[in-house]
């Protein structure tokens, strides 16, 4: 766990003992720097990424953690939400808000584990909401983490039409923004 606040330190690894997480797995660190070098030397295969942190953000921490080869998986724990969409471009499995709840955090770890375990999502379940194989070719994209132009320039289509189906992905699905779109899956 890294926060530059204590308290939610502690109150998240409650709430990770609370349902089942053992505390000898746990650990967390308050100093983004001091978490780098620790993360660096380590195994750890989940963290709890705070985003707005002093010295170093969490962002420019798992940006570094990358860099250095190591292989973890996130899941942003933040009271900010304007950072979601550059999150999951970066794979993140989970974007959770503080105060973040039990419900949340375990679904956050079922979706850890389907990665370990199944890799793919299963992103055909979402012609059962209506879209089109289209559209699901752009959600795939979506959650690849590529731009509106990006798929554009893949499937042929201005940006502007890669718009269009994104609202109406998001429309039909009943989502508010991509975050809820990729829980649907």
């Amino acid at each position: 766990i890294v926060d530059d606040h204590r308290q939610a330190c502690l109150r998240l690894r409650q709430l990770l003992i609370d349902i089942g997480v053992e505390p000898s797995e746990l650990c967390y660190e308050t100093n983004s720097l001091k978490a780098l070098e620790t993360i660096s030397q380590s195994n750890f295969k989940l963290i709890f990424l705070d985003i707005e942190m002093p010295r170093m953000d969490g962002l420019t921490l798992w940006r570094e953690l990358k860099v250095r080869n190591c292989p973890s998986h996130i899941i942003c724990t933040t009271a900010h939400d304007q950072y979601a969409i550059e999150a999951l471009r970066e794979h993140a499995v989970d974007y959770l808000l503080k105060p973040v709840n039990q419900d949340e955090l375990k679904s956050a770890i079922v979706r850890y584990k389907e990665q370990l375990g199944l890799g793919a999502k299963d992103f055909n379940q979402l012609i059962h909401h209506g879209l089109t194989k289209r559209q699901v070719e752009i959600a795939k994209r979506i959650f690849e983490g590529k731009t509106s132009a990006e798929i554009g320039e893949e499937l042929f289509l201005s940006k502007h039409t890669v718009d269009t189906h994104r609202r109406n992905i998001l429309r039909q699905t009943g989502c508010g923004n991509t975050t809820e779109l990729f829980k649907l899956l």
